[in-house]
Parts: structure tokens; C-alpha cells; sequence
């Protein structure tokens, strides 16, 4: 097997994502760079220093991450599923020079030697940040028609922005993100999310593979094993972050699915006193249980600045993830 300096991170994970087994445990941060929509996505307002998307719902930067400025204020963009069509996007897709765009994402997003992973859109997740989660689910319970129709022009919207912008740019992984569960499982019945979620997101996966997309992917935590089948069906190949309160491995192994994950968020390595050792033995823990059988790319998701474990997770990613398969 070729040592790393032999073959680049895009050639480590070509092997990886085949099932074959690659030269060393790829690392999120290290193997990928992600890439999103410039012209539509989320500008700065210079007057209140937020991040504000299409959708008019504007993001406050936390030490944890973006959240949306409504979750402080509880007054949400959307109040009223009823009146969703006040609310779509004032953009006309046609007029947006997608090509300057692809080029500005290929030499300020992408560092050579990477894959490209996208991020295309939401359907779900862009409700809850119009309405909050009790609104969204609300609106779920007592108007599932209307949320419907919502879900499926939101995704209609980011369809023809696929199809526009992949008509220059080439990217390797294309994402949805929709946070449908937490660790304990879903938000919704899985009859609620198959007939009101899934047919919007599908639309979404249909674009993708029509588009020639090599790797369509689902960014979700949380429990999922009651939807993996949905998701397989859809023709979703990897899942980020797969959270180990999943069955990784048999959806590794049953049904091909690569995993981006695998680190335990909650467990001992990212708690506020958690030791060195601590954190260094959560990652080789990851790369133990999931990596000996390949589909496996190493990811920290869910740890943050906070506790300052970020640079020894990375590290020790790095340096146990290189020598994983010397001897194996």
C-alpha cells in the first residue's frame, strides 16, 4: 500500500469511499474541502453585522457555531405556515452569472488534492430556521398540507440552483442538511416524514444523480436507523456526521453506506475536564471500531472552541489515523 506522501487525500478517499481498503484513516478537516453557493448563500448585513440568507433569516456567530437570531428574539421570519409563499426568495436564478461563481468557489473554496464536498440546500432544516423547532413541528401537525408544498418549492428552488451551477462546477459530494432527529430519534412520526418530508428531499436526490453527482450525501445527527432505508432508496451513498448511537456497521456493510463521523460527541473525550489522554483515546476508539472495515472517514462534529480539544482531536486524527493500516 502507497505511503500518504505517495497519493494525495482525493486519491486516500477515492479508495475509501470504493470499499477498498486506502493507505490510512482520512480525516473531515484534512480530506475535504467544502464548498457552498456564493451568490445565494448567506451575506453579511453591514449594519447589524449578521449573516442573512435568501430566506431573509439572519445568523449570529456563537463560540458553538451559527445559529439564527430568532431562536433570542422568538420573533421568527415564518409565523404562519399558511402564508409560506410571502416568504419565498426575491432571486431570479437565470440572471446569476454561475460560471464567476464556480470559478470563485475552485480558487477561494477548494485547496488542491481535496474532494469537493457541496452543500445544496435544505427543506426541513430551513422551516425550523423560519419558525423555530416548536413551530415547524406545529406546523407539521396541523397544516401538513401547506408544510408540503413549502418543503417542495424550497426544494424546487434549490434544484434549479443545482442545475445551474453544476452545469461549471463538478463537485465530488453533494449534501442536504436536514436534522430530523436527535439522539434519542426522530422529531417525527416516520410516517410523518415519509409522507411530508422524504418526497421533497427525494426531489432534491433526483437532481443530484441526474446531475452525474458521484457521492450524493445526507448531513444529519442524531438517531436515524428507522429512516437508513428511505435514505438508501433515495440513492444518498454517505452520511455526515453518522453518529455512533447508529448502526453504522450494518449499514456500512449491508447497504455500502460510507460513514463521515463516527466520533462520540457525548462521550469522555468532549467533556469541559476531559484530559488529554481522554481525548486522544475517543479518536483512536472511533478509528477502532469503524475504520478496519473501510466506508470510514474520521470526523471530530460536535466538538467546538469551547473546551479546547480541537487541535489534540486533529492531531491525534492525524497521527493515529496514518499508521491505522500498517499492519493490518
Amino acid at each position: 500500500m502507497p505511503l500518504k506522501k505517495e497519493i494525495s487525500e482525493r486519491e486516500n478517499l477515492e479508495l475509501v469511499l470504493a470499499g477498498e481498503k486506502p493507505a490510512w484513516v482520512p480525516s473531515y478537516s484534512d480530506a475535504f474541502s467544502t464548498a457552498g453557493y456564493r451568490s445565494i448563500g448567506r451575506k453579511k448585513d453591514p449594519v447589524t453585522d449578521y449573516n442573512v440568507d435568501v430566506w431573509g433569516v439572519a445568523f449570529t456567530q456563537t463560540i458553538d457555531g451559527p445559529i439564527p437570531v430568532n431562536t433570542a428574539t422568538q420573533k421568527f421570519e415564518l409565523e404562519d405556515i399558511t402564508k409560506w409563499r410571502d416568504h419565498m426568495p426575491d432571486v431570479n436564478l437565470k440572471n446569476i452569472d454561475w460560471e464567476e461563481d464556480a470559478r470563485f468557489i475552485m480558487t477561494e473554496q477548494i485547496k488542491e488534492g481535496r474532494m469537493i464536498n457541496f452543500s445544496a440546500g435544505m427543506t426541513w432544516e430551513q422551516l425550523h430556521y423560519m419558525m423555530g423547532f416548536e413551530g415547524a413541528l406545529l406546523a407539521l401537525a396541523t397544516e401538513p398540507e401547506a408544510t408540503f408544498d413549502f418543503l417542495s418549492a424550497m426544494a424546487d428552488f434549490y434544484v434549479e440552483a443545482m442545475r445551474y451551477q453544476f452545469k461549471y462546477l463538478k463537485p465530488d459530494l453533494v449534501m442536504m442538511m436536514d436534522h430530523v432527529a436527535t439522539a434519542r430519534g426522530l422529531l417525527m412520526s416516520p410516517a410523518q416524514y415519509r409522507e411530508i418530508i422524504k418526497p421533497c428531499q427525494k426531489k432534491m436526490y433526483d437532481a443530484m444523480i441526474d446531475l452525474g453527482v458521484p457521492w450524493p450525501e445526507m448531513h444529519v445527527d442524531g438517531y436515524v436507523d428507522e429512516i437508513l432505508p428511505d435514505y438508501i432508496e433515495m440513492g444518498i451513498k454517505v452520511i455526515q456526521p453518522f453518529q455512533v448511537f447508529n448502526d453504522v456497521e450494518k449499514w456500512k456493510k449491508e447497504y455500502g453506506i460510507a460513514c463521515i463521523g463516527g466520533w462520540d460527541a457525548f462521550g469522555t473525550g468532549n467533556h469541559v475536564d476531559s484530559t488529554e489522554e481522554e481525548i486522544r483515546e475517543s479518536v483512536r476508539l472511533a478509528m477502532d471500531t469503524y475504520a478496519p472495515t473501510s466506508k470510514y472517514i474520521f470526523w471530530e462534529s460536535g466538538a467546538t472552541p469551547r473546551f479546547g480539544n480541537l487541535p489534540i482531536l486533529q492531531d491525534e486524527a492525524q497521527k493515529y489515523g496514518l499508521a491505522f493500516y500498517d499492519n493490518r
